[in-house]
């Protein structure tokens, strides 16, 4: 089945050191009724050290969780990271993206925006956020706003009044802490009610629901993240997962979503998940073969706890077994990286921060390959290694250059010339690499 979901572009501002906004573009800017991803399925963010690669990655986790968790600008936590991640002259960020939703009939395009701002108690909160639709089959449609959402106040949305009296009492007082479409998909008798009062032309539920399916698309990898990250995120998922069942099968009935929930990374696993994690298992193990064919299995030590297990894994070599924590940092990489490339492979939406770091230049061109040649999902990732651009500048749109001023410059064929050449001689525009080795003369002598 193709991709229903198609990751279009994203906005970013505010975020670490990226104060002007940054437009990342993962097909060409005109959308039809002929679109056509293979192409368009992989890319790979090069730049000078802190010139904001991160910050983008960064941009779309802040973008997952807040439509994920219900709770998220509420946490202390959260307060925290965004305290240290936002930009300090700006004190708020700015995240948009587009994507499409193709069926057999039509191609939507969605526009999905959300702001963040320090607020008057010192806390972030939403200024505003706002979702806007077209029809994509044709080129020149306009947009049209389905819900705008500024100040904590719902300004705009597109239903009849009395949905918009119920939708203005279920959301009063909390837009400036919780995404609209957050509210209205955790509010089930809002959302049914809403559901069986069909809107005239434009079904307003249908659209939330299809925006709730993109962070669910999504997985993000930034470096050494919290463990427990997962456990955290499915906790709160656990909320809403019947009402969202019920909603997807009756809208989605064909639709597979990517299972965030089963990682080989999990350490607490439920008794009742334990056969999928152990497949899960079973295919890490033949991943890591590849690269580590002495390899014989690898042992799952589960101890039990309560409706859990909490789960070591210990790659078994034969003659020896070693814990997953005291493997070599490339192998754990990898280990690390295998539930974001089983996402890419099927129809998820990754991105990888440093996706090159501990890796073979070898194996991460060769990984690089698969996903283009194979790949079902999209793969986005940052990299300082110059070698994948050999692979990567055969598909379209798929190597940009970030400067240190936030300025994008994404490479087009220019005849026999390489990327990686233009690169480190200097010759893309904003990113001269104007060092020499005697440059250092003096630095490091006593």
């Amino acid at each position: 089945m193709e991709n229903r979901f198609f990751l279009l572009s994203i906005n970013v501002a505010g975020v670490k050191n990226l104060k002007k906004e940054v437009r990342l573009d993962f097909y060409k800017k005109t959308i039809d009724r002929n679109f056509n991803p293979d192409k368009y399925r992989i890319k790979a963010i090069y730049g000078e050290n802190g010139a904001g690669k991160s910050a983008l990655i960064t941009a779309v986790k802040i973008f997952r969780d807040l439509l994920v968790n219900d709770n998220y600008l509420n946490e202390s936590k959260t307060q925290i990271f965004l305290n240290e991640i936002i930009n300090k002259s700006t004190q708020s960020m700015q995240f948009g993206c587009e994507f499409l939703l193709r069926t057999e009939e039509t191609i939507q395009v969605y526009h999905y925006v959300v702001h963040i701002g320090k607020g008057s108690n010192g806390l972030y909160e939403i200024w505003y956020e706002a979702l806007k639709i077209k029809n994509g089959n044709y080129v020149n449609n306009n947009y049209k706003t389905l819900f705008e959402c500024k100040n904590g106040e719902l300004k705009i949305v597109e239903c009849n009044e009395k949905q918009r009296e119920l939708l203005i009492k279920k959301s009063m007082n909390l837009l400036s802490t919780h995404s609209f479409i957050y509210i209205v998909l955790t509010n089930s008798k809002g959302v049914m009610k809403l559901y069986l009062e069909k809107l005239e032309g434009l079904d307003l539920v249908v659209h939330i629901l299809t925006v709730s399916f993109l962070p669910l698309l999504i997985k993000v990898y930034l470096g050494e993240e919290d463990q427990h990250e997962l456990y955290f995120w499915r906790e709160q998922e656990k909320k809403n997962q019947m009402e969202r069942q019920a909603l997807q099968g009756e809208f989605f009935p064909h639709e597979e979503i990517v299972n965030q929930l089963s990682s080989v990374n999990e350490k607490l696993v439920y008794k009742k998940d334990f056969e999928k994690y152990k497949d899960r298992i079973k295919g890490l193990t033949q991943f890591l073969k590849i690269f580590k064919p002495e390899l014989v299995t690898i042992d799952i030590d589960a101890k039990e706890r309560g409706d859990q297990y909490e789960c070591d894994l210990n790659l078994n070599y034969g003659d020896y077994s070693i814990d997953k924590e005291f493997e070599s940092t490339g192998i754990k990489k990898l280990i690390r990286l295998f539930d974001c490339f089983t996402a890419a492979s099927s129809r998820g939406i990754v991105f990888i921060d440093e996706m090159d770091s501990n890796l073979n230049d070898v194996y991460l061109c060769r990984l690089i390959e698969y996903f283009m040649y194979y790949g079902r999902g999209q793969l986005c990732f940052t990299t300082h290694n110059l070698n994948p651009m050999a692979v990567l500048k055969e598909n379209k749109n798929s190597i940009d250059f970030l400067s240190s001023d936030n300025h994008l410059i994404s490479w087009t064929s220019r005849g026999n010339a390489s990327p990686e050449n233009y690169y480190k001689n200097g010759m893309i525009e904003d990113l001269p690499f104007n060092i020499d080795a005697a440059d250092f003369v003096g630095i490091f002598e006593e």
